[in-house]
């Protein structure tokens, strides 16, 4: 597992694995450490995190596909309720892999000692799916609510685009008062700007409103109609 160091206390680990680079990030506060995501649960994701810190670490989990939440396992880890079929779906026995007691994941502000971060639900990608927000390095850290290529909302435990929508607004809202400038989404090499996020609102508004028509796909798990614009792309079956 590789891991760089992207602000003062801020780690990204880097997984990877059959669908591709899968990103984690590790925050250290003064009384204890938070890791965002867990990845495919393959490479040994806690001695790497016992590398870089001796304070006790919470997980929190962005959402509840098996890329993001199979490493849980080794952790005090929380996901929300409502992605919780998701994950469980993916550790069914016969797969081998070991399951975690997943708790409740709250929202709101998290104190880890000098250092708090704001957790805001994001229904899209999934139901259950949030970013945690941080104000000391000014990044937002989204997984899969905001990503480079294509933001996938044509999976079966996916929202409309109507509350994508609400999500990226309330999003947008929250990194405008914490004054964040960088986004840090699960699969990206490098950070993104805000203009990410300005740009996912403006496409989503123009599928809503018919003046962008999405083009039928099928990529599998993800179905339903690709609508771009300019670098952004979303995959959505429902408005």
């Amino acid at each position: 597992m590789e891991y760089k160091l992207i602000a003062p206390d801020t780690y990204k680990l880097i997984e990877p694995g059959p669908a591709g680079r899968v990103n984690m990030y590790l925050l250290l506060g003064k009384e204890r450490a938070l890791l965002i995501d867990s990845g495919y649960g393959k490479a040994d994701l806690k001695s790497t995190v016992e590398r870089l810190t001796n304070l006790p670490v919470i997980l929190y989990n962005t959402h509840g596909h098996p890329d993001h939440a199979l490493g849980s396992y080794a952790f005090d880890a929380y996901l929300r309720k409502e992605d919780e079929d998701i994950y469980l779906s993916a550790t069914e026995p016969q797969y081998g892999i070991r399951r975690a007691a997943m708790k409740e994941l709250p929202l709101g502000e998290l104190d880890l000692g000098g250092r708090k971060v704001l957790v805001i639900l994001t229904p899209g990608h999934t139901q259950g799916s949030i970013c945690v927000l941080d104000p000391l390095a000014k990044m937002a850290f989204v997984g899969d609510t905001i990503n480079p290529g294509e933001v996938w909302l044509g999976l079966q435990e996916s929202t409309g685009v109507g509350q994508y929508l609400e999500s990226l607004l309330t999003l947008q809202k929250a990194c405008e008062r914490l004054e964040i400038a960088y986004i840090q989404s699960g699969h990206s090499a490098k950070p993104m700007n805000m203009n990410k996020l300005a740009n996912l609102i403006h496409l989503s508004r123009n599928i809503l409103s018919g003046k962008t028509k999405g083009k039928a796909v099928n990529e599998g798990l993800c179905q339903g109609h690709r609508a771009t614009y300019k670098y952004n792309c979303i995959i959505y079956r429902d408005l």
